[in-house]
């Protein structure tokens, strides 16, 4: 079995399906001129990135898999400075305001910031973590996440950009 796989059981499936994040697809849908066109490549391509290949939405499989690479990668110094660097990394009732932001943000196109619940306690890591996954940084964070799964240093460039992105979003 992959060890980057995750099995995730799905009310109403005959069997548990075996899902993994997919860290050598390369999101290209901020190459395209046209925002609807954008908004549908990102969707398939976030869906592919989860592993999920029938182009439904899969909320228990997306939660699943990031709980997997938040657990896997918490600790990894390039994506620790990057959500320690985000606004909300400190800020006392940050989940509630994402949760009522998710909700209203009719900008927001990312699909696991509706699904996931974040309950950790104490900062905020967590719910960066998945707020990573957005259409605004999914492309840049499967760069950094495809560096970690190798063991490199994510590159100074790509995490200020990140960064960069986390200031003018927030």
């Amino acid at each position: 079995m992959d060890p980057s796989a995750t099995i995730v059981e799905i009310p109403d499936a005959a069997t548990p399906i075996l899902s993994g994040y997919q860290y050598d697809i390369v999101p290209t849908y901020k190459m395209i001129d046209d925002t609807d066109d954008q908004d549908a490549l990102f969707r398939i391509q976030f869906l592919q990135a989860f592993g999920i290949n029938d182009q439904e939405y899969h909320p228990e499989i997306v939660s699943a898999v990031i709980d997997d690479l938040y657990d896997r990668y918490k600790e990894n110094e390039g994506i620790r400075e990057m959500i320690e660097s985000h606004p909300l990394y400190n800020a006392p009732d940050a989940d509630a305001d994402a949760d009522a932001d998710a909700d209203t943000d009719p900008d927001d196109s990312s699909p696991s910031l509706r699904a996931h619940h974040c309950v950790d306690e104490g900062d905020n890591a967590e719910m960066i973590f998945l707020m990573m996954f957005s259409f605004h940084l999914f492309d840049l964070f499967h760069k950094c996440l495809r560096h970690a799964k190798h063991g490199e240093e994510i590159p100074q460039p790509l995490r200020d950009e990140i960064k960069e992105s986390l200031r003018t979003l927030f």
